[in-house]
């Protein structure tokens, strides 16, 4: 894994390394397993993972034999409605503080009964210590908000005072043009510490497709507006299906079974690779327009239709970037038709 190239120079065999990815949503657990399978595969790192739930779900998937320990929880909500959302988020930031604050404490009580050479965080701020080598994983040195860009470099300038506590942060992006995630990971102003472009990181694997799906969805992101965006999509397939759909939920704690629907096949969650391969079949996807999802499939060449979750600003930017470079269509989840996008299939 070339992005992983880098990892020589500062682990050793067998380290004991400390994984924390942030509960906000799946897209930071997934794109911790890539990095999990990197050091135990090159350094046989002995990993001990900080999450719970459906993130701790879907790493126990890829690594039965890891331990987890549990950390405090950030409990964001959202709204079904856009406006609602934005002020649950600006009400939320010192909800936010204090989390961070109370994950700095959790970690000193885990390190006075745990030893560790190495902590990875993955946008969890609170997660770092001053007596290990700490690295921040995170594709956003710039954070927009919903205020303006004075609002976004107030912002930044609380954020670096968090990011500038670690060893170093390490951002999924690539070095140079063209970005993944335009001003995010390339702000005009950087942190103080030293930050190392790592390039896209990928749970899912270019592999050779094994059929022909019209359309497949994949669904994500914090209720309620997952639950939403599937119920308008099921909707519309019922009243108008196209010739094959695929759908992954993105529940993979969920044991009841999943919906029924002609020329559809619905998953409640799928493995990393059965996931590739329903992505290398797929003539295209829609899906929301988080990073992880961005980083899974835009180096894999797919068309893709992206959604932004309603009040998530940095979806609805990496959706705008994209779109205005020709890299995705973005579409508005209130008026997006799925005749018009299978349309588009060859």
């Amino acid at each position: 894994m070339s992005q992983f190239s880098n990892f020589p120079q500062i682990i050793s065999h067998k380290a004991r390394i400390l994984v924390a990815p942030l509960d906000w949503g799946l897209g930071h657990a997934t794109r911790c397993i890539p990095v999990i399978r990197a050091l135990t595969d090159q350094f046989n790192a002995r990993i001990t993972v900080a999450a719970a739930g459906p993130q701790k779900a879907l790493i126990q998937e890829a690594f039965p034999q890891i331990p987890f320990l549990s950390p405090p929880e950030y409990k964001v909500k959202y709204h079904k409605n856009r406006a609602v959302t934005i002020a649950r988020l600006a009400f939320a930031v010192p909800g936010i503080l204090k989390t961070i604050r109370e994950e700095s404490r959790w970690l000193e009580e885990v390190l006075d009964r745990l030893a560790f050479d190495i902590i990875i965080s993955d946008n969890r701020y609170g997660i770092f210590s001053t007596s290990i080598p700490s690295y921040l994983i995170t594709h956003q040195l710039l954070v927009k908000t919903p205020f303006g860009d004075i609002m976004d470099h107030l912002v930044q300038g609380r954020l670096y005072k968090f990011i500038n506590r670690f060893t170093e942060c390490w951002v999924p992006d690539m070095e140079k043009s063209p970005y993944l995630a335009g001003e995010l990971s390339h702000p005009g102003r950087m942190p103080s510490i030293p930050v190392r472009y790592l390039g896209p990181i990928s749970r899912l694997t270019a592999v050779p497709p094994t059929g022909n799906t019209q359309l497949l969805v994949l669904l994500s992101g914090p209720e309620p507006q997952r639950t939403i965006l599937e119920k308008k999509i099921l909707t519309q397939w019922k009243a108008n299906p196209g010739k094959s759909m695929v759908m992954v939920r993105g529940l993979p704690l969920e044991t009841n079974e999943p919906p029924k629907l002609p020329n559809a096949v619905i998953f409640n969650h799928l493995p990393a690779m059965e996931l590739s391969r329903e992505v290398a079949n797929a003539g295209v996807i829609l899906c929301r327009s988080g990073y992880s999802s961005i980083m899974d499939l835009l180096p894999l060449g797919k068309q893709c239709f992206m959604i932004p979750t309603p009040g998530q600003t940095e979806q609805e930017y990496l959706a705008d970037f994209l779109s205005r470079e020709g890299r995705i269509t973005a579409l508005d989840q209130e008026n997006f038709n799925i005749s018009q996008i299978i349309a588009t299939v060859p």
